[in-house]
Formats: C-alpha cells, structure tokens, sequence
C-alpha cells in the first residue's frame, strides 16, 4: 500500500488517496507486462501527482440531480475540447481471480458488484476500481438525468510517467458538427456509464 498523500478539498477520509495505481494480488507478471507494452494507438500522456488544479470535488444538494446529498467533479477553469483532465487511478485487479480457476472454489468477485471499476484490458480481464482508493475521477457522474449529454469521457492512455498503460478522463473532441464547445469553468463534468452499467443494476433491483 502506498503512503497516505495529500488529498484534494472535500476528500471522504474514509478513502485511499492515489497518486499511482495499487495492485491486487490476483494481478499476475504476465498482466504487468501486458500493461508495461506500450500501445502506439494510444494517446501518450506524462501524468502528474497530486490533486488537480483543473476540477474540484463538489457536494451535490439540488433535490432533482440524481447523486442529490452525494458529490460530482466540477470543472475549476474552462476546458477546451479534447483536453485530458485527469488520470483514473485505482486498484488494478484481474477479474475472475486466476488463483482460483477452478469453478467449484466459488470465491466471490468483490470487485464485480462496485459502482467504480472500468475495464482496461477486456480480454485478459484487467480493471481498475476506485472503490476503496482513487483520485478525483472517482467523482464524476453520470449524464442521465443532469444534461442531455455527455461532455467527458473515459480513454485508455499511455502514462509516461509511470511507462504503463491506464485510464484517463478527457473532454469530449468538437466533433465533426462542431457541437462539443468543451467545459466551461463551474460546470458538472459527465460522462456516459453505458448500458452495460445500468442494465446490471437494472437486474439487480430486480
């Protein structure tokens, strides 16, 4: 576990602060080379340390905002289109658990039912969850009952600084309709969730 770092305003103490990612042990050397190659395709970024002096935490009170009495992820400057905010850093873990292959072990995935893990590697089965530990990016929300649309995304990159591959949040390009105008400085910074995160929890409540 990395030592405790100075956390940006308005951080739960209950949570880790990262400023570099943690890792499961059900990440094997095999996982950790695969992150450790660089991708060409990706855009490459050299990440920084610490609270982010482009977006701030904010507690949500407006009774129609659907994370009312919880907190989003504001913008504290304008932000052009494509410009990356932050990095999403979290606890790096293989899902199922290679350690446990055997179906009959029945070990439960902790990470599956967590409302913070994006996938980083959908064939070899890599996310990172900011469930217990992350950065400001652990805040941002949904689009779905705040704004007609989305005005940030998430986006495999290359860290730089770390030479490994992970998640970064950015404002949304233009677009070829030019309809993107970026962020302006005080708003609500969304993304989308996708489906696939709604229709879980759709059956869950089910």
């Amino acid at each position: 576990m990395p030592p405790k770092q100075p956390a940006p305003k308005a951080w739960p103490s209950s949570i880790l602060y990262l400023t570099a990612p943690i890792y499961s042990p059900t990440i094997t050397k095999d996982h950790l080379t695969a992150l450790r190659t660089q991708d060409p395709t990706l855009p490459s970024i050299n990440t920084t340390k610490g609270p982010s002096n482009l977006v701030k935490i904010t507690p949500i009170s407006s009774p129609t905002h659907p994370a009312n009495g919880q907190s989003g992820l504001f913008a504290s400057m304008d932000l052009k289109p494509g410009t990356f905010i932050l990095q999403y850093l979290g606890e790096i873990h293989c899902s199922p658990d290679p350690r446990h292959s055997n179906p009959e072990d029945n070990i439960a995935d902790t990470h599956s039912t967590s409302n913070y893990d994006l996938s980083l590697d959908r064939e070899l089965g890599i996310g990172v969850d900011a469930d217990k530990a992350g950065t400001e990016a652990r805040f941002i929300n949904d689009y779905r009952g705040v704004a007609e649309r989305p005005n940030a995304e998430f986006k495999e990159i290359w860290d730089e600084r770390r030479g490994e591959r992970g998640m970064g949040v950015f404002v949304l390009p233009e677009g070829r309709k030019g309809k993107n105008k970026g962020i302006r400085k005080g708003e609500e910074i969304l993304v989308s969730y996708g489906r696939g995160f709604w229709g879980a929890r759709k059956d869950d409540g089910e």
